[in-house]
């Protein structure tokens, strides 16, 4: 497992992966500030080729376009790999953004197992 820290107003990410299933938790704001190192997770994450690439959005304070497009570039590089992404749903203000983009269509949301 691995984690980064968030300082004020930033994003902390950890991510671990087990039996193909690759676990992304995002912690604080994902903003322009947060984007590259999210990336950079992402990207590694994916170079071990998970069948299914879950990120848990339920720590998650804020979200902006880049935030969103990043993970709707993480959605479209598992589609072309035949893997899966699923997000885990964020709270009411981020869901907002999800909603408002129209991203619900795209994305795949699903509660965490127990929710």
């Amino acid at each position: 497992m691995s984690a980064t820290s968030p300082g004020p107003g930033g994003l902390s990410i950890s991510s671990s992966i087990d039996n193909g299933v690759a676990n992304v938790a995002l912690r604080g704001e994902l903003d322009l500030s947060g984007a590259p190192v999210l990336e950079r997770s992402l990207l590694d994450v994916e170079q071990r080729a998970p069948a299914r690439l879950v990120i848990d959005l339920r720590e998650l304070q804020f979200i902006d376009s880049t935030g969103l497009r990043l993970l709707l570039a993480a959605n479209a590089r598992a589609q072309e790999r035949g893997g899966e992404l699923v997000l885990r749903p964020g709270e009411p203000s981020v869901q907002r953004v999800f909603d408002l983009t129209g991203a619900l269509e795209v994305l795949r949301f699903e509660d965490a197992p127990g929710s």
